[in-house]
């Protein structure tokens, strides 16, 4: 699946307001500093799926659709996302992401932070002009939020033991929050009913849940050659997600356990050592039931879609939710 494409003919219809957000990001994000906005503009050269900006706009269109509101909602929360990426970069000691080298690794910790705390503050900017109390709570509540999750994943990180509710706790918090606050704030600002806000956003919670439990899998499943980072990568940073706690959760694990904690708490590694445990959770019940998992939350999804009257914006809305199931990067 070439993951750009599909995206590019989904996301067909609403293509001109991409191109609009894509703009206002590049003008807000732009920097009178030399070196903040050479960090800037490297860090936007890997703009991602868009899938939050498209998100924000569809669940507006399902309602009474104002692009004029929608726009610095859609910029906002892409920027709130990019602030992460970069936290998260810095944290993880990561000197690239999807191939390409972080800020972090270019210009430094100290930059990067800043860069990820510039993006915030411009992100309070676009949410105050937006003048919506419920937006403002939205916003303050999904930072926070997502900072929680973080938090959880770095105090659990090494963790063997780790269970199956805590990473469904960590995912929400860290990554299907935003998601969902992305569908949800589309909904205020098209003047949605209360219930239908509650759809929309159950309906981003669960797609996030099943987009987080799906890259979760691609990490053991696939390689550098289709995801940009090495099999098993989580497993080197000591992350331990879905597939590897329901493999280790299985009747026959071979001494897995003990391998894989060693691991976790090793800081050199084994490629050896990384390469069988990856083989082992691919081949075991762990990727299976794991993508079980994100069926059932796509399901979800869909269900809280279709309480909306078919429309052309709902089947994009629903075709999303396949692609977030079968893609491979």
């Amino acid at each position: 699946m070439n993951t750009t494409a599909t995206l590019s003919r989904i996301f067909s219809g609403i293509q001109p307001e991409l191109d609009q957000v894509d703009a206002l990001f590049q003008e807000r994000a732009t920097s009178g500093l030399a070196i903040l906005n050479s960090a800037s503009m490297h860090a936007l050269a890997s703009p991602g799926k868009r899938l939050r900006t498209a998100l924000t706009l569809l669940a507006g269109k399902l309602n009474h659709y104002d692009f004029g509101k929608l726009l610095q909602l859609s910029v906002a929360f892409e920027m709130v996302h990019l602030a992460t990426l970069i936290h998260d970069d810095i944290i993880d000691e990561a000197a690239t992401r999807r191939g390409n080298p972080t800020v972090n690794a270019l210009w430094g910790d100290k930059i990067a932070i800043l860069l990820g705390d510039y993006y915030l503050a411009k992100t309070s900017g676009l949410i105050a002009e937006i003048e919506n109390p419920r937006i403002d709570r939205l916003f303050a509540d999904t930072v926070a939020t997502v900072c929680e999750g973080t938090i959880l994943e770095m105090m659990t990180s090494g963790r063997a033991d780790l269970t199956v509710e805590t990473y469904f706790e960590k995912i929400n918090n860290k990554t299907a929050c935003l998601i969902a606050a992305c569908s949800k704030g589309g909904a205020i600002l098209s003047d949605a009913t209360d219930e239908q806000i509650a759809l929309l956003h159950s309906y981003g919670l669960n797609l996030g849940i099943a987009f987080q439990i799906i890259d979760d899998i691609l990490d053991y499943t696939e390689d550098q050659s289709t995801i940009g980072k090495p099999a098993g990568n989580d497993l080197r940073q000591g992350m331990v997600t879905l597939p590897l706690i329901y493999a280790l959760q299985g009747a026959s694990q071979n001494g897995h356990q003990q391998q894989v904690q060693t691991l976790l708490n090793s800081d050199e590694h084994n490629e050896k050592d990384i390469l069988e445990v990856v083989d082992w959770v691919t081949h075991s019940y762990g990727v299976e039931q794991s993508l079980q998992e994100a069926h059932d939350y796509a399901n979800k999804a869909r269900e809280a879609l279709h309480h909306f009257p078919a429309s052309p914006d709902r089947d994009v809305l629903d075709e999303l939710i396949d692609f977030v199931i079968s893609r491979r990067r």
